[in-house]
């Protein structure tokens, strides 16, 4: 809610002494807010242009992050510095913007928590299906599909706030302006629009999709539990048939087999080949979702103090007037707060999350030459490991199957994690 003025506060002195004009108090939220614009361009913007510069980061789940992602960069172009302005830089309630700005600060205020809920809803079924139809999901959720479930996500938000863009108010004093809201009453003034509006957005864009989240993410633990027992047993049945071939090491090895094509050593080759991928995607797959259930969870955290705030002020007697000296003057800039770091943090999370994401990153900002040639050394002395191997092998021709290790971390590629993050 934005601070809401009527023509008769026009003689109030709005600019009395308030918690937030204290400067113990504003610098600290001067600060915050900086802080959080920062990182919510700086990251967001980053996050986009990864995405869409590299060609291997163009998959599903980053389709949907990089719609969240543009629904964070609204955020912070639209809002933090605005918000600061209003509350803290100014005397309390202050607009210097305009009316233009004043309408697209109010909507895009309602407008992007509930878009980011939605889009939160499609990238959880993205994964839910990955992880119980994987062989599907390709087909099932095509570019068109993608493209029309996050316009139908982005129109029903942009559409259920519409009342909030006409509600916003500019007000025009004699030294100052006011970006206000004012209220729709409708039936004979018996209903408050506003009130309508906001009770549906908290009960179908965060109670609603919180719930089916919660579904959602307890059946894919269920599957991956179950996947994780089955692994372990199949890595243990692995170790013990490649023991007397390969000699363990001391760091981490990835062991393939080189089998000929027919006869039993190919089959048994193929079945222990199929064993390591399942496990190599299954470990992919945790990764993912990992990643978005830490997301949700600080959307869902971050987000409640201002939807409960929301409720609040829709719901109480606006005659009753506010305490700007008192401690409650600082709930509603800190709720604000807090559901700008949930667009500012997401950036963070897929760089520290993702590894895919800090190398795509490291890649797109700075270091793409120097990775190349490292991966170039790498090959080169992977094939030279291999060269080595076949000659101790003694002709390879006659052999049914070569064991050889390689180092996980230079043999294991992006394969099965090429439809995620």
């Amino acid at each position: 809610m934005i601070t809401t003025l009527n023509a008769s506060d026009a003689n109030d002195p709005l600019d009395e002494e308030t918690l937030l004009n204290m400067a113990s108090i504003r610098y600290p939220f001067l600060f915050a807010y900086i802080t959080v614009f920062l990182l919510c361009v700086v990251g967001n913007v980053t996050i986009i242009t990864v995405i869409v510069v590299q060609r291997s980061m163009r998959t599903v789940t980053n389709f949907f992050l990089a719609n969240l992602a543009v629904a964070d960069l609204l955020v912070g172009i639209f809002c933090v510095l605005q918000n600061a302005t209003h509350f803290v830089l100014l005397s309390h309630g202050r607009w210097p913007f305009g009316a233009l700005l004043c309408h697209a600060y109010v909507y895009v205020l309602h407008l992007i928590p509930n878009a980011s809920a939605g889009i939160l809803v499609l990238l959880s079924v993205e994964r839910f299906i990955a992880v119980l139809r994987p062989m599907i999901v390709q087909h099932l959720l095509t570019r068109g599909v993608l493209i029309a479930s996050t316009l139908l996500v982005w129109s029903a938000s942009a559409t259920m706030n519409c009342p909030y863009l006409i509600a916003a108010q500019y007000l025009e004093f004699d030294d100052f302006g006011s970006c206000t809201r004012k209220n729709i009453l409708i039936f004979d003034n018996q209903m408050n629009v506003l009130k309508v509006v906001t009770t549906v957005n908290f009960i179908l864009w965060y109670s609603i999709p919180l719930a089916l989240l919660f579904g959602i993410y307890f059946t894919i633990g269920v599957v991956l539990f179950r996947s994780t027992a089955e692994s372990a047993v199949a890595r243990s049945s692995t170790r013990r048939r490649h023991s007397l071939a390969v000699p363990r090491k001391s760091t981490e090895l990835y062991t393939a087999l080189i089998c000929k094509k027919d006869g039993s050593v190919a089959a048994m080759c193929g079945a222990q080949q199929r064993k390591v991928s399942k496990v190599e995607a299954l470990g992919s797959r945790r990764r993912v979702i990992r990643l978005v259930v830490i997301i949700v969870l600080s959307f869902a955290l971050l987000s409640i103090p201002r939807y409960i705030y929301l409720m609040w002020s829709v719901w109480r007697d606006n005659r009753e007037p506010r305490c700007l000296h008192c401690l409650s003057a600082l709930i509603q800039p800190v709720t604000f707060l807090l559901m700008f770091l949930n667009s500012a943090i997401n950036p963070l999370l897929y760089a520290f999350l993702s590894k895919r994401f800090r190398i795509a990153i490291a890649d797109t900002l700075c270091c793409r030459r120097e990775r190349d040639k490292r991966r170039t050394r790498v090959l080169q002395l992977n094939a030279s490991r291999i060269s080595g191997l076949r000659v101790s092998s003694g002709g390879g021709a006659h052999s049914n199957a070569l064991y050889f290790a390689i180092d996980k971390k230079d043999a294991i590629g992006s394969t099965f994690e090429n439809s995620c993050v």
